[in-house]
């Protein structure tokens, strides 16, 4: 078969699987901003951050239900000030600024280059960062970060998916059903491929698994400290739970070989065609 032909074949039965990582928490740790905090307010840097961290989630849940939307940046600046007024701390805008600043620098889990390397070499495996971050804030994490590197091998319109294209924040299903029509893969008729199930959901944030897998998606839940699922709201468990993301090679094995996909590497001429 040449070329041509397979190419052909391959945009009649979609046979990628979609491998969508949440970036803040999942492939980078937020442990740097904490260390920043403690730069400035050393007695309560733990209850600023944990505060802190809270109110940006609850912020992002409100716009969601109120039917409003405001830029992620915004949000995190608004939250870091909550929580500091919360804590009846004193700053400065220089303060502000710096501590928000660490958002750009911020360093990746010890397990993320090799499994970005070894799915960006595999065929039929198409990484994506799926966040509820800005696409300049993405953008800027992917170029300061080394580990990163492999989105920069994907074209960029396919390597990150922001919240602030669709103006809705997760868990809301538009936002999971917007990833699954940018990626062709938003049908599910039969045994045809290119569904919904093929959107493989890795993240470290429960909220983030059940809301994916509320709208069909394959639910990967990253548990790095091992403390076990204890989100009640629905019963639906994640799929899949790993410790480490040098376990998700073995799962996505798994989900091609169940496609009767084979696992390959990428060869030049692939490389090429793309």
């Amino acid at each position: 078969m040449d070329a041509e032909t397979s190419r052909f074949i391959d945009n009649i039965v979609d046979r990628r699987i979609i491998v969508a990582f949440d970036l803040f928490g999942t492939l980078l740790s937020t442990d740097s901003i904490s260390k920043k905090l403690a730069e400035y307010y050393p007695d309560k840097s733990g209850a600023i951050s944990t505060a802190w961290r809270k109110y940006q989630l609850e912020y992002t849940w409100r716009l969601n239900s109120m039917g409003t939307f405001e830029p992620f940046d915004a949000i995190t600046r608004k939250s870091l000030l909550h929580a500091l007024s919360e804590s009846s701390i004193p700053h400065d805008e220089c303060q502000i600024s710096q501590i928000l600043t660490s958002y750009a620098s911020l360093t990746p889990f010890p397990d993320v280059p090799t499994c970005l390397e070894t799915i960006i070499s595999t065929k039929h495996l198409q990484p994506i960062i799926f966040t509820n971050g800005t696409s300049k804030m993405a953008k800027t994490a992917v170029i300061n970060t080394p580990e990163l590197q492999s989105f920069g091998k994907v074209r960029e319109r396919d390597a990150i998916l922001s919240a602030d294209e669709i103006e809705k924040y997760k868990p809301h299903p538009m936002i999971y059903q917007y990833l699954a029509a940018k990626v062709g893969k938003s049908i599910t008729v039969g045994d045809r491929h290119g569904g919904i199930d093929e959107v493989v959901l890795v993240s470290a944030n429960p909220f983030d698994i059940v809301g994916g897998q509320a709208v069909g998606m394959t639910g990967v839940w990253v548990d790095r400290a091992g403390n076990g699922w204890h989100d009640a709201l629905v019963e639906d468990r994640p799929k899949v739970v790993i410790r480490s993301l040098e376990e998700l090679k073995g799962v996505l094995e798994g989900i091609l070989e169940a496609k009767g996909i084979v696992w390959e590497k990428v060869t030049q001429e692939t490389k090429e065609e793309s």
